[in-house]
């Protein structure tokens, strides 16, 4: 077994896992969840056997989430914020903020349901392979402005936040919008201006700009600018696990390592080969599949005045220092941005 970093564990010959945690073809993954899906025990505990791994829908959640989980060793709970799905939180509108100070139990009591567990539910469950899991993740594209409510009210939870570039999310948003149900991916920025907290909090300076938003190129930029621009503002580096799509696809060595660290376990070598696999929701047709780099396929769907028009719009927001025009992040310019001078990247 080799280290790689302090408190990384990387197995170059770990023991094999229980048969329920090694699931080798997609039909047994289909038997497997059509069983786990409904029995399985859930030990309990508090929020601090919980990883919420969050981000914008098609951001790369499920890809990692399945990473996370390749194991088995996770009650995989899936997108339970996913309006109309979960009778319990049927009153959360698509993109619901929530003041960390808040303390409303119509709001608190069901997000602590779903944290600790005692949350069951066949939309949420539905893809949990594990009878026994020794701990949960919860898989959500819908949770991003209440980031900060779960690190102030539940602390221990582990928060993993993946974040991909703005014209690779804007272009597939764009695709799955006329084949996904209930409208999910229609940018719909009147919900953001609808919850006064919100607007009084962080979007004050923004109102006219998403009143005025016309094409759908600027009406998906600032749907990922708000969904970003909240969280990053509430955080410091520190305080959550910030993840970078294009740098797990192309530093996986360096990135694997640092989200073990974060996790407190064990990674094993044959995740690197999960990797090469698309996710679940990457859909017929991906670009995987067709031999197209996914952090830069955007570049062959969108115009020069699309690209600069998007730009714009993440320069107004200040997030121009985190992603440009070229196709890799900027981790300087995240740190610039959290206002925190601490390295964010650290070599595994």
């Amino acid at each position: 077994m080799s280290r790689i970093g302090p408190g990384n564990l990387i197995s170059e010959g770990a023991k094999k896992p229980p048969f329920w945690r090694r699931p080798l073809y997609r039909g047994v993954q289909k038997v497997q969840r059509a069983v786990c899906g409904r029995v399985f025990i859930d030990p309990g505990g508090d929020q601090h056997a919980t990883v919420y791994v969050a981000g914008g829908g098609k951001s790369g959640t499920t890809w990692l989430a399945e990473l996370i989980n390749y194991r088995n060793e996770y009650r995989y709970m899936w997108e339970p914020l996913t309006p109309p799905r979960v009778p319990l939180f049927w009153h959360f509108v698509r993109g619901q903020y929530l003041r960390p100070e808040n303390r409303d139990p119509r709001y608190a009591e069901p997000l602590r349901a779903l944290v600790t567990g005692r949350l069951r539910h066949p939309w949420v469950d539905h893809l949990n392979c594990s009878p026994f899991p020794s701990q949960r993740l919860i898989k959500d594209v819908h949770a991003n402005l209440m980031l900060g409510w779960f690190h102030r009210n539940l602390p221990g939870l582990r928060i993993v936040f993946i974040i991909r570039h703005p014209l690779a999310v804007l272009v597939s948003r764009m695709d799955s919008a006329p084949v996904v149900p209930f409208h999910e991916f229609d940018p719909s920025l009147e919900r953001f201006l609808e919850q006064k907290d919100l607007v009084e909090d962080f979007l004050e300076p923004f109102t006219e700009l998403l009143r005025s938003a016309r094409s759908l190129v600027e009406q998906h930029a600032l749907w990922w600018c708000v969904e970003h621009f909240v969280p990053l503002s509430q955080f410091r580096p520190t305080d959550i696990h910030i993840v970078f799509y294009e740098r797990l696809r192309s530093c996986p060595e360096e990135e694997i390592p640092r989200l073990a660290r974060y996790l407190d376990t064990e990674i094993d070598q044959s995740v690197y080969a999960k990797m090469r696999r698309p996710s679940r929701t990457a859909g017929y047709g991906n670009s995987l599949s067709r031999g197209i780099d996914p952090a830069t396929a955007w570049r062959r769907r969108l115009s020069r005045a699309d690209v600069r028009q998007a730009m714009r719009v993440l320069n107004r927001f200040g997030l121009d220092v985190v992603y440009d025009e070229e196709p890799n992040p900027h981790t300087d310019g995240l740190l610039t941005f959290m206002g925190d001078t601490q390295a964010l990247l650290q070599p595994a």
